[in-house]
């Protein structure tokens, strides 16, 4: 079963019924509510037994998906059944989520067998070019010939082009999961119009360059000299507190140390504008709370975590249009102002 497509455990449950060509058994009443559903499919699979019945494999795609079904239900009763003994039934998860465990609730981990088979491509860097050439080239059955032998003509260009070999051994070295190559090749076809008609290496360069784009460093970017400044304080209180959480009055009293050693060329901000500046990074989930704010809680002192590094923060100051020299001297010094 595919998850993008069993969209809920009712729909799933239906496909299992269709699957199992139980539609028929009782009548319509096989699709009546999901309880009635879910208890006839789970006595038809009990009544099996290992000698005289046939194993039932159930592969689940996109498992993490299935994870948010409402109460797992479905997860439940599969993992239950598979347990049995007398029931020739195995339950197969496919995800690419490394962290799934920690995803199913606590009675649904304990049907679980805990069994897991990690898979990782093996294919070496020729192959790679050639899975690049097998996805972008037309099929022979394409119906303007002419165009496709054009196309797929270029496309060969394209694979012996030495700076798009460069640009795809850095992909392949970064990761060799199929879906990043997929993106890259959707982001460069979007470019062909009439009057643009065939790939170019620049198309795939500039795909490349999209695909790794950092949004949070690009919501930085639009970000005013004041929230910058904000976030350039959580920066240095992370590098003196080693990571430790922080609230609103220390990044203002950072803050102030900064516009005391720099008046001459930074405003003044009144505290109440400060600390909307602040409320706004939180909107954007640049800042998180490290707990959930009760309504006693003084927001001044809420304790707060910066999800960008240094890296992310020192990156997007060079590109942030017309930035104060101060500021990002401010930010290049290794220890906060004392």
């Amino acid at each position: 079963m595919a998850r993008l497509l069993q969209t809920n455990d009712k729909v799933a449950l239906k496909e299992i019924t269709r699957q199992l060509h139980l539609e028929n058994v009782v009548g319509d009443k096989v699709f009546g509510s999901f309880a009635e559903n879910l208890a006839f499919l789970l006595e038809a699979l009990r009544k099996g037994d290992r000698t005289s019945s046939c194993p039932v494999l159930f592969i689940l795609d996109e498992f993490d998906l299935f994870v948010h079904h409402k109460n797992q239900t479905l997860l439940y009763n599969l993992f239950d059944i598979s347990q049995s003994a007398q029931t020739p039934v195995t339950v197969i998860g496919l995800t690419c989520r490394q962290d799934i465990l920690e995803l199913l609730e606590k009675r649904v981990k304990s049907r679980f067998s805990h069994r897991q088979i990690y898979l990782t491509n093996s294919f070496d860097f020729k192959q790679y070019i050639r899975i690049f050439k097998e996805q972008l080239s037309l099929p022979a059955g394409f119906p303007d010939e002419s165009f496709a032998q054009k196309w797929n003509k270029n496309v060969q260009h394209l694979s012996e082009d030495k700076t798009v070999q460069d640009m795809l051994q850095n992909l392949f070295h970064h990761t060799k999961e199929l879906r990043s190559l997929h993106l890259l090749l959707m982001l460069a076809v979007s470019n062909v119009t009439v009057h643009h008609p065939l790939i170019t290496a620049s198309d795939l360069h500039e795909a490349s360059k999209q695909s790794r784009m950092d949004s949070k460093a690009n919501i930085v970017h639009g970000l005013s000299v004041l929230e910058i400044c904000l976030i350039i304080a959580m920066k240095h209180l992370n590098d003196v507190y080693e990571g430790e959480p922080f609230n609103f009055q220390m990044v203002y009293n950072e803050f102030q140390k900064f516009i005391q050693r720099k008046a001459h060329c930074m405003y003044n901000f009144e505290k109440p504008v400060v600390m909307k500046a602040f409320e706004h990074l939180l909107q954007l989930e640049l800042v998180r709370p490290i707990e959930r704010p009760s309504e006693r809680a003084q927001r001044e002192y809420l304790l707060m975590k910066l999800l960008l590094d240094n890296n992310q923060i020192m990156d997007a100051l060079q590109a942030y249009p017309n930035c104060p020299t101060d500021v990002k001297q401010w930010a290049a010094s290794s220890l906060s102002w004392l």
